[in-house]
């Protein structure tokens, strides 16, 4: 929804993308504070965007025919031949640098937008400035970004941003909290309730009992990818105790940890664990990994100087070659069979210099996603010997990044809001979440907020405002005759992607309708035998 001078004054949040019908894709968000001055009654808007991701899997969004796929956010931003806004958004914040929540910067890049300032954490912005300079993005037009630490406080406007520490799979995640004079709104991005990492921070209970204690949160968006799952995300030390328990096991064998490019709480986990079973640690996972740790020490994170005892090198180098292979921990990637990994390029029969002990152990993390394919490629007589620990053998070495439900329960109780709202997942998982809300006391608005629903947030109340049907911006880009690359992009419909679930849960409760007045008609009964179920407002 395009706010208005028109509009009411109040504190509003806008779901641009990952709320959508089926999946948790292209995480964005606005937040406009409208206020009226006491003197001259004039409105003064104020409009945030906090995370501007891409949709993962755009072949699978309209009819697959576009490279990338953003929210349409032509609102509150200047995009080359499309209407200018009456308000522009002020600033970008970051939750996190997946790519889910910030590779639809570098397309608006592209498509020629000139940002507004982004604010961040020190490693987000590294990885965004990293992804810049692969891109070829021309500097000129990179925006001005500004590094945030936890407990930072920002005034844009009438809004007022503090970042808060959130637990995640990789350093610098932050939770917002975001305000006017009017309202109040917990933000979580993707968190969890870990209060370790063996890199930088989890989340800080102390600082959500101090929000609960000055103040009252109004409404809390909360990360609804796993809140369906009993129980909590496995916390890192928990993680720990199952690496070096394995490693422990296997003194006298080659192991071989198998862990996703990005997830560096995951990697520095495994490195300390690896030190306190005194095995040295060789790095092995291609350049997307290397760049990644790059990133970590350009924030200022030293794995080196966090685990003195052992030695952690890259593969290829010549203090590796002086270990044994047998007495290291090797550090992969591969979990979704990339190509470019050289673990995988080694199953596969590739060249990589990737050395494997016939015997060796690997230990791959998996879940039942489907996208983990690498035991498809461990599932040859060629590797018959080797022992293979995944996360359906030892639950305890997977830890999913995400809620689960006794972390949305315990986060739920220390910040106590009015009202909570799921975001980053699907309508069934906001039905689950809405549920498990409800079950514990907490209030919940009377249907999911889809992409392109506004909510407008007061001290007394909560509620959807409006439900307009989105748009998205379908990207492609091609080499020209002078092989410069070039973007075209075109406005593009949602085509049910965000309200699929609930045009299907209106259709039903149509055809429940002409049930129950088919039914008075035929037997003139009053009441009916059954009424309406009504699937998202708990």
């Amino acid at each position: 929804m395009s706010l208005t001078n028109d509009s009411k004054t109040g504190l509003f949040w806008t779901p641009r993308g990952g709320n959508n019908a089926h999946d948790i894709w292209a995480s964005c968000h606005t937040f406009t504070s409208i206020s009226e001055d006491e003197k001259t009654k004039e409105k003064q808007t104020t409009t945030i965007i906090v995370d501007m991701g891409q949709h993962e899997v755009p072949k699978s969004f309209s009819t697959g025919r576009y490279d990338k796929v953003v929210p349409a956010l032509d609102d509150c931003l200047n995009v080359p031949g499309e209407k200018t806004p009456e308000h522009e958004a002020q600033a970008i914040f970051l939750t996190h640098c997946h790519s889910d929540h910030i590779a639809g910067i570098y397309e608006y890049l592209q498509m020629g937008v000139r940002l507004p300032d982004i604010y961040a954490s020190q490693y987000t912005l590294n990885a965004l400035k990293k992804d810049l300079i692969e891109k070829n993005i021309d500097k000129k037009l990179w925006p001005n970004m500004v590094t945030l630490e936890a407990g930072s406080v920002v005034k844009i406007g009438d809004i007022t941003v503090q970042a808060y520490p959130a637990s995640h799979s990789i350093p610098g995640c932050f939770s917002f909290k975001i305000s006017n004079k009017e309202a109040s709104i917990f933000h979580s991005g993707d968190t969890k309730a870990d209060e370790t990492s063996f890199l930088d921070k989890g989340i800080d209970i102390s600082s959500y009992q101090k929000i609960a204690k000055d103040e009252n949160i109004d409404l809390m968006t909360f990360d609804a990818t796993a809140t369906h799952l009993k129980g909590h995300a496995l916390y890192e030390s928990e993680i720990f105790d199952a690496y070096k328990k394995l490693f422990t096991e296997n003194q006298d064998r080659q192991i071989i940890a198998v862990l996703p490019a990005a997830h560096m709480e995951r990697l520095a986990s495994v490195v300390c664990a690896a030190q306190a079973s005194g095995k040295n640690v060789i790095i092995n996972g291609g350049t997307s990994m290397e760049s990644n740790i790059l990133a970590l020490q350009l924030s200022g994170y030293d794995l080196q100087k966090k685990c003195p005892d052992i030695k952690i090198v890259s593969a290829n180098t010549d203090e590796a070659d002086k270990l044994d292979p047998e007495k290291c921990i090797t550090i992969t990637t591969g979990l979704y069979g990339e190509p470019a990994s050289p673990f995988v390029n080694h199953l596969t029969g590739g060249n990589s210099k990737f050395t494997m002990t016939d015997d060796a152990v690997i230990i791959a993390p998996t879940s039942n996603d489907n996208n983990e394919k690498i035991h498809l490629l461990l599932n040859d007589e060629r590797f018959s010997k080797l022992k293979v620990v995944t996360g359906k053998e030892n639950p305890n070495i997977y830890g999913s990044g995400h809620a689960q439900a006794d972390d949305f329960i315990k986060i739920a109780n220390y910040i106590r809001p009015k009202t909570i709202a799921p975001i980053h997942c699907s309508s069934e998982k906001a039905d689950q979440l809405n549920e498990l809300a409800g079950k514990n006391g907490f209030k919940t608005l009377d249907s999911y907020p889809h992409n392109g629903s506004t909510v407008q947030i007061n001290k007394d109340r909560c509620h959807i405002i409006s439900k307009a049907s989105p748009h998205w911006f379908g990207i492609n880009h091609y080499l020209d005759n002078n092989n410069t690359m070039k973007t075209v992009f075109s406005k593009v419909e949602d085509g049910g992607y965000s309200t699929q679930g609930i045009s299907l849960l209106k259709k039903r409760q149509e055809e429940a309708v002409k049930k129950i007045l088919n039914y008075r008609s035929k037997k003139n009964a009053s009441p009916a035998p059954f009424t309406l179920r009504r699937d998202y407002g708990r």
